[in-house]
């Protein structure tokens, strides 16, 4: 289970880099930042869904 939060947080972190990266006007690490963020969130909810099914 701490994968899914770590995975979560680090989603998070990503989209909040993203939301930097457009206020400097750094286009390119916002769409890095959406893209990795969108990923490890996606991720941290195929494993959440998992784990409820083996339970």
């Amino acid at each position: 289970m701490r994968h899914v939060y770590t995975r979560t947080i680090i989603g998070i972190i990503w989209l909040i880099a993203a939301v930097a990266g457009l206020f400097t006007a750094n286009f390119l690490m916002a769409g890095v930042g959406i893209v990795a963020g969108i990923i490890y969130l996606n991720s941290a909810n195929s494993m959440r869904k998992k784990e409820k099914e083996n339970k």
